[in-house]
């Protein structure tokens, strides 16, 4: 697997994380979206764990701008699924 999949990957795991945390709290809408830039923040120390070259993509910031839309879009989709439950 390649290191882009890698990223995708890693950032629709922890969005899905972020998701159930989002949906089941008690928490209030602007806490959970804190929580949830949080976890989409720490989220780039798992892809350098997983084994992706950092020195590939430059600086934290690209891997970040790689994996946004895989985060939100698992994040988004389970806070709605799960708030809606």
């Amino acid at each position: 697997m390649d290191d882009s999949h890698k990223i995708g990957l890693v950032f629709a795991l922890t969005g899905l994380i972020a998701g159930i945390i989002s949906g089941m709290s008690t928490l209030p809408s602007f806490a959970s979206i804190i929580v949830s830039f949080v976890i989409f923040y720490a989220s780039q120390y798992l892809v350098k764990m997983v084994g992706v070259d950092a020195a590939k993509f430059g600086s934290a910031g690209s891997i970040l701008k790689s994996g946004i839309f895989s985060f939100l879009g698992s994040w988004l989709m389970f806070w709605i699924i799960l708030f809606n439950a």
